[in-house]
């Protein structure tokens, strides 16, 4: 009968010996059986009768049999060997082709066809080996995988070739992990408490399964090795195979199960770190991205399509105090509320994200950003697109790259608590907000001759707190505090007239039992997302219907609609999982979905991932942009954003590193004194090595004259003759502004850092010296004599004995300015003044090379703006015995003339005169506007 199993027991043969490994050869319908003895047996299989075919010797001890049907081999572990043997044509023997030895003599203990490119496995105590066939029966070893610190023997293993990933499990427990490319250790875990059994991997949705003989199947995250969930099977677990992705059985000592593992969700993307937020984000027709806020202060989009990593912020410290974020598509900017009344604006253009510029929104700093929309709309003149920021003090600003579109008005009595546009370009540019004073306001950016207005269009008195609020067409949607859904309709067309206005509105019963801290709109099937507190998800149609609920164990966290069909995407574990809308939507949901025929989305390519260079340096400047009101904008100066972190991917999730630096300069969003002068509020350098505290140079307190001006300086000199000077757009790239660091390079008398930039290296005595023996080798008999004395002491001993004016290499000569100079970054005065008395003496009477002399240039310059007035003063006078001056340097002396020490002014005043021929301020003025003046010093 079809379908019945018949049981059959045939006698194969009196006394025999206790079957230690068995295996059946497939197509050959023969069972080969290893009894202890010396000797494998041959049976023939049910379709022989299980008849005995014969013995053959093998001469060794085998601790396991294989087959491997695609190369009809049969493979015999040993101890310190692989075996393999020819299946003769008849089927009915055996013949050995080749003896495989194991470089140290492990016990081979099982075997697997799993492994990278079908390769064969060998479970060799600790360590597993790959072998590919040679063909005749000949393998050969091509790599292995070896745990770093463990000597437990291999039970199981798996291979997942999409994540490029191998896994091995080992008697203590233990879960290893390998690269498959290069065969590099990644990291192991303590998964069971006894041996493991089985592996089981399921890249779709970024997890691995463990079983223990202990009894329990364990799903784990790949992300961060989390335990998400645990089966309890059996206390007495002999063994566990998957028989597909979702499907396993558990064999123990008197029992068999089937279990079944469904998932209802895939991976999307892993983000590395928890999501804070995940939003959609209209970039055009059939065009969206996803937009999603991590823990870590990094902001991303994704493709909607894929999951794919499109675009990523740089992490700079700033963004930990990010509260609200949104982006203009036509501009390709991300603005982001910081907590204050500043935004900052990164150019989505690239990977990762540059910050373009900070927009400060307020005169009154307490006056602080609580939202931000974008809408864009038919407005003509340009203006395609409107960023919309509402604050504390219940003003709703537009921001604005145009001076006709900078406006404000005051909308609510209390603080600006949520603002929202419609999606995609609308004929009317609408904006939503709510307020602390529970009202919902209307109104309309309208362009009027040449100025924007917000004209009030419709008002809402809400009655009760909301939670979240969102503009559709037609209505207006929120969550209550109460956790109910209320909808409102607006009658007859927009007015721009409040009294002709009138709402209908709907409300539904509790939608959670809890805060509701998710929410999301899917328009086309007018439904709904809400995900609570406690990570319950249900999804809701416009009347409060329950749609959908997800039962899970799962606790989720932010959530949105991937795209118009439905698609949910749902996030926990610092990933982001997809529910499709055909496992999600009830039938009459997805009919309608057929019915309405949505365009696919387009699906964009990532762009690559190219960090700037200027995202080495612990300081990043940032033009500020100050909002004056009645549409005036004006550039303020520079902010130093703090750049301790960078990003490091282990393949292709991005991870955020704090990097520690032996000499950090800790800038708290300070003033850049060349544009503005302010202090600079420095923190304590290197405390290992006790250095004073870094204070604003004194000199760059004071504002700079009538005429002077170091924005139009650095444009006058990269705007003439250069490409790429400016962005497209006006604003001044970092690379413009670390004119020090331009390509073509930057002459001495350009390089005036703001604050010391130079590397400190610990120089000792015994460098010090090495020098000294070297260039007094020639002089000195008695090698046994040991130095005493400071390195200072040591310098003008050298200099004392006239060795200065032997010919001695150009590397020793550089070697040892470059000691000088770093022993003068934190000494005394009179120190100093030594230090360069040697150096002066070096100058005239040996050949320098021309990097020196640049290096001993640039680092006088530096001491010019040195926290001590001495030390200022020296440091022109030393510039100027060593003849390194000229009539260039009438830009850093006119930093000098504004020093606030009256020698410094002095000491500058007389080198203009000297060196430049520059007498009065009005010539020096007249010098610094002229264009030529910065490109003939260049």
């Amino acid at each position: 009968m079809k379908g019945t199993v018949e049981k059959m027991r045939l006698r194969v043969m009196d006394q025999l010996p206790p079957i230690q490994a068995m295996v059946h050869t497939g197509s050959y319908h023969m069972l080969i059986a290893y009894c202890g003895d010396m000797r494998l047996r041959l049976f023939g299989d049910h379709h022989q009768a299980f008849r005995c075919l014969g013995t053959v010797p093998c001469h060794f001890s085998t601790s396991c049999l294989f087959y491997d049907p695609a190369t009809e081999l049969l493979l015999c572990g040993t101890l310190g060997a692989v075996v393999t043997w020819f299946i003769l044509p008849n089927g009915r023997s055996i013949e050995m082709a080749q003896i495989v030895p194991m470089a140290n003599h492990e016990l081979v203990q099982g075997f697997s066809l799993n492994g990278p490119q079908g390769s064969l496995l060998a479970l060799c105590e600790d360590t597993v080996r790959v072998f590919i066939h040679r063909g005749q029966g000949q393998l050969e070893e091509v790599k292995k995988f070896t745990p770093v610190a463990s000597g437990s023997s291999i039970t199981c293993s798996f291979t997942c070739v999409s994540q490029g990933n191998f896994y091995a499990g080992n008697m203590a427990g233990e879960i290893h992990a390998w690269g498959l490319d290069q065969g590099n250790f990644l990291h192991s875990f303590q998964a069971h408490s006894s041996s493991v059994i089985c592996i089981h991997s399921r890249p779709e949705i970024h997890t691995l399964l463990t079983a223990g003989s202990e009894g329990t199947v364990r799903e784990w995250n790949l992300t961060y090795g989390n335990l998400l969930r645990q089966l309890n099977v059996d206390e007495d677990l002999q063994r566990l195979q998957f028989i597909d992705n979702t499907t396993f059985f558990c064999q123990t000592t008197y029992s068999f199960s089937l279990h079944h593992l469904p998932y209802f969700y895939s991976l999307f993307n892993v983000c590395g770190s928890a999501p804070r937020q995940v939003q959609r984000v209209c970039c055009g027709h059939n065009w969206t991205r996803i937009l999603c806020a991590t823990e870590d202060g990094l902001l991303r989009f994704l493709s909607p399509v894929t999951g794919d990593l499109l675009v990523i912020t740089w992490p700079l410290l700033v963004m930990d105090k990010a509260l609200a974020w949104a982006y203009d598509s036509e501009r390709e900017e991300l603005f982001v509320a910081l907590g204050s009344s500043e935004v900052l604006v990164f150019d989505a253009t690239r990977s990762p994200c540059t910050v373009k510029y900070l927009v400060c929104t307020s005169a009154d700093g307490k006056d602080r950003v609580r939202c931000l929309a974008y809408g864009r709309s038919h407005l003509q003149k340009g203006l395609g697109g409107l960023m919309f920021c509402g604050h504390e003090s219940g003003i709703v600003r537009i921001l604005s790259h145009y001076s006709r579109a900078r406006i404000e008005k005051p909308v609510h009595s209390g603080a600006v608590l949520a603002l929202s546009t419609l999606e995609g370009l609308q004929e009317n540019a609408l904006l939503c907000s709510y307020g602390m004073d529970n009202i919902i306001h209307l109104t309309e950016a309208v362009l009027q001759v040449n100025k924007v207005v917000l004209q009030p269009v419709s008002k809402i008195l809400c009655g009760c707190p909301l939670k979240h609020v969102i503009l559709l067409p037609g209505s207006v949607g929120a969550i209550t505090e109460s956790y109910c859904w209320r909808l409102w309709h607006y009658e007859g067309s927009l007015t721009s007239s409040e009294s002709k206005q009138s709402f209908v509105w709907r409300e539904t019963k509790c939608l959670h039992e809890c805060d509701i801290t998710s929410f999301d709109v899917c328009l086309p099937l007018k439904l709904f997302v809400t995900g609570g507190i406690d990570g319950s998800v249900r999804i809701w149609d416009f009347h409060g219907r329950l749609v959908t609920e997800i039962d899970s164990a799962l606790h989720f966290g932010p959530l949105c609609f991937a795209n118009n069909r439905g698609d949910l995407l749902l996030t926990f574990n610092q990933s982001i999982y997809i529910v499709s809308c055909l496992k999600l939507l009830p039938p009459a949901q997805l009919v309608h979905l057929r019915i309405l025929k949505n365009a696919d989305e387009i699906q964009e390519v990532p762009k690559p991932f190219l960090p700037s260079f200027f995202f080495m340096f612990e300081t990043v400047f940032v033009p500020r942009f100050v909002y004056l009101g009645r549409g005036r904008q004006e550039l303020q100066g520079l902010e130093t954003l703090v750049n301790k972190r960078f990003i490091a991917f282990d393949n292709t999730v991005p991870h955020v590193v704090e990097e520690e630096r032996s000499m950090s300069l800790v800038i708290q969003k300070t003033k850049f004194p060349l544009f503005e002068a302010k202090d600079i509020d420095f923190s304590t350098l290197d405390s290992k090595h006790n250095r004073p505290r870094h204070e604003v140079p004194a000199q760059l307190q004071l504002a700079g004259w009538d005429g002077f001006n170091a924005y139009q300086m650095l444009r006058c000199f990269f705007g003439q003759g250069r490409q790429w000077p400016f962005a497209p757009d006006g604003y001044i790239p970092n690379s413009v502004i670390r004119a020090r660091l331009w390509p073509e390079g930057t002459p001495v008398f350009l390089c005036c850092d703001l604050y010391s930039s130079y590397q400190v290296k610990d120089w000792d005595l015994s460098s010090m010296t090495l020098v000294e023996e070297k260039m007094s080798r020639s002089q000195q008999k008695d090698k046994s004599k040991e130095r005493k004395g400071t390195s200072l002491d040591i310098l003008e001993s050298m200099a004392n004995q006239n060795w200065m004016r032997r010919n001695y290499s150009g590397r020793l000569m550089d070697d040892l300015i470059e000691a000088i100079l770093n022993l003068t970054i934190y000494c005394s005065v009179e120190e100093y003044k030594r230090y360069f008395r040697v150096l002066k003496r070096i100058f005239a009477t040996c050949q320098i090379s021309s990097e020196s002399v640049s290096k001993t240039a640039h680092h006088l310059l530096q001491d010019t703006t040195h926290s001590n007035p001495h030390i200022r003063e020296l440091a022109w006078e030393v510039l100027d015995r060593l003849g390194l001056m000229n009539h260039h340097f009438a830009i850093p002396l006119t930093m000098g003339l504004m020093d606030s020490d009256e020698n410094v002014r002095a000491k500058a005043l007389y080198l203009m005169v000297r060196v430049t021929g520059i007498q009065t301020k009005t010539r020096l003025v007249q010098l610094l506007k002229k264009q030529e003046t910065l490109r003939k010093m260049h």
